[in-house]
């Protein structure tokens, strides 16, 4: 079992918070339920997954890091089982980038997920944002979340970020260099933990300075230099799951959580702060009428060890809340491009 000795920064009504075992209940609470059928999960993949049991240990062990990270996630899905809540995680999401050869961050996750099984979905177009995206679809046989990948167009920053992302990521994509050469020694032998570490670890290390620049670059929208910032320190780790508001089951209990902005309510009740993206209650992205509505809740804080030896606490991940509508199985663009938001630094 994966356990925390440190601090963290929360945003929940505790600033501060120390994940001890409640962190091992919710790992719990997310793995070893009965499975819900496809439908329930709107999942229609009938591919067989291919080595299950690595997978699962790759998966146990980023869920354990995610939690690890986000003690805001943690202390919701505890908050919610005990209300007598369903707790299923719809989707995970990672972020990467296009290098300067072309070489392609979300080819090389690609590989990471279609090895097991997972089917590619729809590719997502972000409004305004130098980002391309797809999601993947988990065997319906399984319980594995679906996955939306994502990276940046690199060469759409201004020159000088775009100067500093290359001198840490060029070399790393591509089948024959490290990071590519790393997954395939991982994949071929079938070891869940060396993928997991390799996903789950920030294959390069800049500078706060270098952050920094990226975060400010003129010229960049905020959007493109907050992504291009965060995914540089923290590379392609997990930065947020999400509960299905769908199978939730909390509609008879005295939480009376019957939609997503019941579910935002509850939880900005009891002081998680939350991403404001819109919609009627500030919260919620989409709409019945788009068959997808989201929410998400503000990045937690963690101590970060950048390049040059400087600590500092910088966002990293956060929780999302998800309502489906109609048999809807994907993901929107505007809507993604607002869940962003929640690792903005603020």
């Amino acid at each position: 079992n994966i356990r925390c000795s440190l601090l963290f920064r929360s945003h929940t009504t505790s600033n501060i918070v120390c994940i001890d075992n409640t962190m091992d209940a919710a790992i719990s609470i997310l793995t070893t339920s009965t499975r819900l059928s496809a439908s329930a999960r709107y999942v229609s993949n009938a591919i067989s997954p291919h080595a299950p049991s690595c997978f699962g240990v790759a998966w146990r062990t980023l869920l354990g890091a995610y939690l690890q990270r986000t003690p805001s996630a943690v202390q919701a899905i505890n908050h919610l089982d005990r209300l007598g809540g369903r707790v299923h995680n719809d989707h995970i999401a990672m972020r990467s980038f296009v290098d300067s050869r072309g070489c392609s961050g979300l080819t090389f996750l690609d590989r990471a997920f279609t090895s097991f099984g997972y089917a590619p979905q729809d590719d997502i177009v972000i409004p305004g944002l130098p980002v391309n995206a797809r999601w993947y679809e988990p065997p319906a046989e399984t319980d594995w979340p679906k996955v939306f990948v994502s990276e940046l167009r690199t060469a759409e920053l201004p020159e000088a970020a775009a100067a500093i992302i290359y001198s840490h990521v060029d070399e790393y994509y591509g089948t024959e260099a490290r990071g590519g050469q790393a997954l395939s020694n991982a994949l071929g032998a079938a070891d869940g933990e060396a993928l997991a570490q390799l996903l789950d670890e920030p294959p390069w290390r800049a500078s706060a300075v270098e952050v920094a620049a990226v975060r400010v670059a003129e010229g960049a929208s905020r959007g493109a230099s907050e992504y291009a910032s965060w995914t540089l320190t923290h590379g392609h780790r997990i930065n947020h799951l999400t509960i299905l508001q769908n199978v939730l089951g909390l509609e008879q209990t005295a939480a009376g959580v019957r939609d997503l902005q019941s579910l935002n309510a509850l939880l900005v009740g009891e002081g998680f702060e939350f991403n404001p993206a819109g919609g009627p209650d500030g919260l919620t992205q989409g709409s019945p009428t788009l068959h997808l509505q989201q929410s998400s809740t503000v990045a937690d804080h963690v101590r970060h060890t950048f390049g040059c030896g400087t600590t500092g606490d910088v966002p990293c991940a956060f929780l999302e809340l998800i309502q489906r509508h109609e048999g809807f199985r994907g993901f929107l663009g505007q809507n993604a491009k607002g869940i962003f938001q929640s690792t903005h630094a603020r």
